[in-house]
This record gives C-alpha cells, structure tokens and sequence, in this order.
C-alpha cells in the first residue's frame, strides 16, 4: 500500500502549477514587493540576480508573503530590499514530476513554494504551492483564469 494519497502520485506537477513567475532584482524594496505580490494575487516572488552585478539572469532566491509579514513586523520594510530577504537557496522541481514528489520537498526543506523548471533547459517555467496541491487533493478545478505572469518590476515601482 502507498504511503502519499494516490492523486499525488497521478497528477503532474505541470498539471497543477501556475504557469510563469512573477520576479523582481535583489536591489527591489520590500514595499515594492509587497506591492506586486498585492497587484498580481500572488504569495510569492522570484529574485533574481546572482553574486555578480552581471548576472542578473541568474535565479538566485524567493520571497514568500510570509517573509513579506516577518520583515514588516521588524520594521524593516522601508530599509530592506529582496536581496536581503529572500530565501535561498531555491528549491526546484520539474514539472514532469508527480505531487507526491512536489509535496516532499515542500516538507523537506519547509517552504510552501517551488519553482518548476523546464528539465531539458533548467529555465524556471512556473510555481507550485502547498496551496495548488491542496486544491489538487479536494478535486477544485485547477488553473482557472490567465497565468500570472510578469517580469522584473522597475526599482521603485509601486
């Protein structure tokens, strides 16, 4: 008998993930972040931008709405920027990979949000949440409405 509920096991990560992500630089304002995260109904944003100035290509951390709550009840809204809040490393997964799979590495490292990447290209294409597995487990109807999807906010956009 299987130890994780058989809908893990059969549905896909693809099939449940919300399509593209919503990113930002590690320079971005926590406020700004706040404000994207407000604008486009999401829980989490993507920085990017690695250890060199030059590669801002580079994937490098994640901020969850609750690492979002814990830096404003710091007070450190004002004076933090992505860079200096977001969790990294990041934890990915590939799409073609089954729930069961997703939900383990969300108890694994304890976090709430993968980002699913293209196996062939190592290109972030989405992101899973522990939110999208339960809407999976109740049988909701998956993926409704347009993918959110945006790229780099301007510094000091709001």
């Amino acid at each position: 008998m299987s130890e994780t509920a058989p809908i893990l096991e059969e549905l896909r990560i693809a099939d449940v993930m919300h399509p593209g992500i919503l990113t930002c630089a590690r320079e971005t304002p926590l406020r700004t972040v706040a404000s994207m995260m407000a604008r486009y109904d999401v829980h989490a944003v993507c920085v990017f931008g690695g250890a060199e100035t030059s590669d801002v290509d580079q994937l490098w951390g994640i901020i969850s709405d609750f690492d979002l709550v814990g830096s404003a009840l710091a007070g450190d809204l004002d004076l933090c920027t992505a860079g200096t809040t977001a969790t990294t490393p990041v934890v990915m997964v590939s799409g073609r990979k089954t729930l069961d799979e997703a939900a383990r590495r969300m108890v694994e490292n304890a976090t709430a949000h993968l980002i699913v990447i293209e196996p062939d290209t190592g290109q972030p294409v989405g992101v899973i949440s522990t939110l999208d597995i339960a809407a999976a487990l109740a049988g909701a109807q998956l993926r409704v409405g347009p993918p959110r999807v945006a790229g780099p906010e301007p510094v000091g956009a709001a």
